[in-house]
Parts: C-alpha cells; sequence; structure tokens
C-alpha cells in the first residue's frame, strides 16, 4: 500500500489518508463572518481532491479576536445556519472538515485597526511586531476569552463541522501566552512555562467540556517562535506532553512567528528556496512524548521525502501547493510522484489581502460566484 493512502484515527474519526490541508487565512467570508460561495467551492474543491482532512481558515471567536474583516465566523449563533450549508457541501463531495478556533490577540492585520479600541495581550507592553500599545488582560477578560472558545467550538460541533483546531501557533494570542517574551505576568498566567501554559489549559478544558469527549479536538502549536526567549522546544514538549494526559487527539506541529523573523530569527511563512524537512525535528521531539496522532507541516513539496516521512510521523500537512492544485492529494494518491507545483513565491498570500485566497498561476472562472 501506497503509504500516503494509510488511514489513521483522530479520536473517534477515521481519516482516510495522511495528507491534511493545513488552515490558512481564505479571505472569503462577509464582513459578518458568513462563508461564500467561492469559500465553498475552495474546500469542495480539496475535499473533490482526495486530501484526508481539511482543516477550513482561522475562524474567530469573538468580534475582537479576528484578524481581518474577511475571516469566517464563529461568534454568533446566526452563523451556524450558512456554515451548515459549506459542511454540507464539503461533505458531499468526500470530504472530512474541521474548523480552526483563532483570538489574535495583539496580533493583527493592520487593516483592523480602525475598530479596534484597544489591543490586548498578556502584558502590557509595545506589541514587539507592529509596535503598537498593548493593554494586559484582566483576569475576568481571560476567563471572557475562555468561555468565548468553548461557545465557538460548540458552534462548530451545531454547524456539522467533525472536528475543531485550536490555533495555539505563530504569534497569536495563546501562543503570546505561552511566550515569555510576551507574557510577564505575576499571576497564575505567568512566570513559569506551566504557568504560561496555563491559559492554553483552561480553553482546552472549556472547548472539550462544551463538545464532548467523543468529539475531536486537536491543536496547531509552534514547537520554536523562532527566536530565544520566545517559546523553545523544550517548552512546546511539555505543553505537549500535558494536553495529551489531558486527552488531546492530534497535534499538529508548527514554528516560527513575526517576532521572530522581526528579531533575525524567522518566520512561519517559508519562502523559496527552503530544505523540506527542516522542521520535522520539532514534530519528532513531540512524537517521542505523546501518544496521540502527530502532523508535520512546513513547507512540502516532494511526495518521495513526504513517503519517507511518513515512516516516523502520522500524517503531513500542508496549504500552499494545495491552493495551486486543489487535486494534488489525488494525483500523489494515484501514483504520480512529481513535486507539487508550487514554488512557494508567496503571492498566494497578497492575493488572499486583496481579493481573497488564490493563485497568480491560475485564473478564477469570470463566471464563478463571488
Amino acid at each position: 500500500m501506497n503509504i500516503l493512502n494509510r488511514p489513521w484515527k483522530m479520536g473517534t474519526l477515521e481519516i482516510k489518508n495522511a495528507l491534511v490541508r493545513s488552515a490558512t487565512d481564505e479571505g472569503l467570508s462577509t464582513e459578518i463572518g458568513a462563508p461564500t460561495q467561492r469559500l465553498i467551492n475552495v474546500l469542495a474543491a480539496l475535499a473533490k481532491g482526495g486530501v484526508g482532512l481539511i482543516i477550513a481558515g482561522t475562524a474567530y471567536i469573538s468580534r475582537q479576536g479576528r484578524w481581518g474583516n474577511t475571516g469566517t465566523g464563529m461568534d454568533n449563533d446566526r452563523l451556524i445556519k450558512p456554515l451548515s450549508l459549506l459542511c454540507r457541501q464539503v461533505q458531499k463531495k468526500g470530504g472530512i472538515l474541521a474548523a480552526q478556533l483563532l483570538h489574535c490577540g495583539s496580533t493583527v492585520n493592520p487593516t483592523m485597526l480602525h475598530e479596534k479600541k484597544s489591543l490586548f495581550g498578556p502584558s502590557k507592553m509595545d506589541d514587539p511586531v507592529s509596535g503598537l500599545r498593548v493593554l494586559e488582560l484582566s483576569k475576568d477578560h481571560i476567563l471572557k476569552i475562555v468561555d468565548d472558545y468553548a461557545k465557538a467550538a460548540m458552534r462548530a460541533k451545531k454547524a456539522g463541522f467533525q472536528a475543531v483546531q485550536i490555533h495555539a501557533a505563530h504569534g497569536y494570542l495563546i501562543n503570546q501566552f505561552l511566550s515569555a517574551s510576551r507574557n510577564w505576568r505575576k499571576d497564575q498566567y505567568g512566570g513559569s512555562p506551566k504557568n504560561r501554559a496555563l491559559f492554553l489549559y483552561n480553553v482546552y478544558e472549556a472547548v472539550r467540556g462544551e463538545v464532548g469527549k467523543d468529539f475531536p479536538v486537536f491543536i496547531k502549536m509552534s514547537a520554536y517562535d523562532g527566536f530565544h526567549g520566545g517559546v523553545m522546544p523544550q517548552d512546546a514538549v511539555q505543553v505537549a506532553s500535558d494536553l495529551d494526559a489531558m486527552g488531546i487527539d492530534a497535534i499538529e506541529v508548527s514554528a516560527g512567528t513575526p517576532e521572530g523573523a522581526k528579531k533575525g530569527g524567522w518566520d512561519h511563512i517559508i519562502p523559496a528556496p527552503f530544505k523540506e524537512g527542516s522542521l520535522l525535528k520539532y514534530a519528532l521531539q513531540i512524537k517521542e512524548k505523546v501518544n496521540c496522532p502527530v502532523i508535520s507541516v512546513e513547507g512540502w513539496r516532494d511526495p518521495l521525502k513526504v513517503t519517507k516521512t511518513l515512516e516516523k510521523i502520522d500524517a503531513v500537512s500542508m496549504s500552499r501547493p494545495f491552493i495551486r492544485e486543489p487535486d494534488l492529494a489525488n494525483r500523489w494518491l494515484n501514483g504520480d510522484l512529481s513535486t507539487a507545483l508550487c514554488i512557494s513565491c508567496n503571492k498566494c498570500l497578497d492575493l488572499t489581502l486583496k481579493s481573497g485566497l488564490g493563485c497568480i498561476f491560475h485564473k478564477r472562472k469570470k463566471n464563478e460566484n463571488a
């Protein structure tokens, strides 16, 4: 059997193959957070294209926590109906669809600043990336955000998503709590690595309590923030081990933050040229300490390298290659093992900000619904 076709389980959910579409902000929802037909088409094409698990782009848990004005919302019950349509259309094409839950904290698209009365984070500071003033979250505010995560997870479940992923990577709020460079708190949420992880543990426990033990809950986390003083690999291994003991159903391991890039380290968006497998070591360090499945994300392009990696890890995830080739999974699964066409030019990021997710190497059909 082609190891790419190997099924695996995430909690009670069986995934048909080891290829995962990692979440990206599609920028294809309305101002109120409802998915457009273009977003439905994008995710349905991935389902038709054979990817085992589709993680939909970041869904904000509150208006205050949204990164941009075209992201998907999970912040109120009115969105359950339009999100249900999205889930049905993707599942009709054979897809397994997970929602990714996000609060951006003080990391925000500059175009959103007009609606942000204040930026909030673990500690009062000037944001190390934007330089903007950040106010410290009160304990009551923290508890409100934890509750927002739980309610958003239940909305995802009611809408028909088959799993939820907690976004704890790449400089957003949970990652900010985990990082000593941003978390200077003197209460139970700051200090030691375990205390800095308390917010994440609270979020996980609240989400699990809301959706139940049989509904898959997993996480995306940065194993290394890309600079000394942020989240370090040994901290990430301990957090992953704790979450595993608490019942997390899978861990997607990434690395890098905008702060890392700002401080001369590296970001999570890897440009060409790069060496495939350079972040795998972090996933393997976590894999050694947990029982749950581990997913490695980091610019995979060569199916032969992916195949070799799957001898050590449960699944691999990609995003940009699926933007250019929605049917990439079927191509590889059916024996065409040529490298993905994506060249990591990152122009898709510019398109997402301007007009929604797309690739400069193929044009959207003129009659495609907006």
